[in-house]
């Protein structure tokens, strides 16, 4: 009897330690499953915005224009605003903060534009940011940057530094400059380049009186001083589209753009004058002559014609006086070039008016524009 009291006494201790462990085993189950299910919430949390790139590109030139879209999913529809910030990038100058935004169904598409400066490329690391209006924090998104194969070009000398989809000249102009240099003007425009950075190695003097720029189109006046001998203006660029180099040619055609002629210049000057005056008085005598002995019409322009060069010739020259510390232009606009100060007033010959300016003769025989309300009274 005692020996069976024993035995279930031990069968029932069995039983609770099975029961013990049981239990242990649910419990840990329990703690599991919170585990996952906490793992699982922050996975959720973490997307709820997917991004990635859209057409990267494979290749860049030292000195391209180029567009890096962001293709972007949210899980949520409330948030207030998507931002952006970069860093790590390598070779890069961004040109917009802003981007440029497009949709389509779900998805968001947003541009920016990006100038490479260096040898090597590295699109930046790009922190996503979710921001809601409820949510003082942010839900954060990183897409890595990449690297990107770069190519340095090897142009001619007469490279003016643009890369361009697309670059054209709309108008130029050729203006006296000194006695040994003329001053070429031209417009331009521009797609995926950046006007900025034309430059010429011809130029002894050189600059951008207008520009602007609008992400992928940009519009410029350009101004270079050139040697008197030049006969044209050729430059090259290159183009994205076929990955060639082409010329541009702008022909150097000096325009007299004087008011009036060479009356009280300087000695030699009014001696040409008076040398030239004699000679068309000649020539008019001449023709007065012959056409009163043969009676024909074409000995009658033979007098007439010289009496017109004999007037232009007598048309005394206009003469302005420009104020003391007044800046000299180089182009006739209003953000112009100043290439100089007069340090004192002078008289000077006009040689030009347009918007506002005067074109003069500085007493270095150079030609520039003063603004007209400085010009002073006599």
């Amino acid at each position: 009897m005692r020996f069976f009291l024993l035995l279930l006494l031990s069968f029932a201790l069995s039983f609770a330690n099975v029961q013990d462990e049981n239990s242990s085993q649910d419990q840990s189950l329990v703690d599991q499953n919170f585990s996952e299910a906490g793992e699982a919430a922050e996975e959720i949390k973490a997307k709820l915005l997917y991004q990635s790139y859209y057409e990267l590109p494979k290749k860049l030139f030292k000195g391209q224009l180029f567009t890096l879209t962001i293709k972007a999913l949210s899980a949520k529809e409330d948030y207030e605003s998507l931002n952006y910030k970069f860093s790590n990038a390598i070779g890069l100058e961004l040109l917009e903060k802003e981007p440029v935004r497009k949709t389509d169904g779900p998805y968001l598409y947003d541009t920016f534009y990006f100038q490479v400066k260096g040898n090597r490329v590295r699109t930046p690391d790009i922190a996503t940011s979710l921001i809601f209006e409820d949510y003082s924090g942010d839900l954060e998104e990183t897409l890595e940057g990449v690297s990107i194969e770069t190519v340095s070009l090897n142009p001619e000398k007469d490279f003016s530094s643009i890369l361009a989809n697309t670059f054209k000249v709309l108008e130029y102009k050729t203006s006296q400059y000194d006695n040994q240099h003329n001053i070429v003007v031209f417009s331009a425009e521009a797609k995926m380049g950046n006007l900025k950075d034309f430059s010429l190695t011809i130029a002894t003097k050189e600059g951008i009186d207008a520009y602007e720029q609008n992400l992928s189109y940009s519009s410029a006046t350009y101004y270079a001083v050139v040697p008197k001998q030049l006969n044209e203006l050729k430059f090259s660029y290159f183009d994205l589209n076929t990955r060639h180099f082409r010329d541009v040619i702008i022909p150097i055609i000096v325009e007299n753009d004087r008011v009036s002629t060479q009356t009280d210049l300087a000695p030699t000057q009014n001696t040409h004058a008076f040398k030239k005056i004699i000679l068309a008085s000649i020539a008019s005598v001449l023709g007065l002559a012959l056409f009163i002995l043969r009676r024909k019409k074409l000995y009658l322009l033979l007098f007439i014609i010289p009496l017109f060069f004999i007037a232009k010739l007598s048309v005394p020259i206009k003469h302005v006086c420009i104020s003391q510390d007044s800046n000299i232009y180089l182009l006739p606009m209003k953000n112009g070039t100043i290439f100089e100060q007069v340090p004192y007033r002078f008289k000077t010959e006009a040689l030009g008016e347009a918007q506002g300016f005067t074109k003069i003769r500085m007493q270095n025989n150079q030609i520039g524009w003063v603004k007209d309300e400085n010009l002073c009274k006599d």
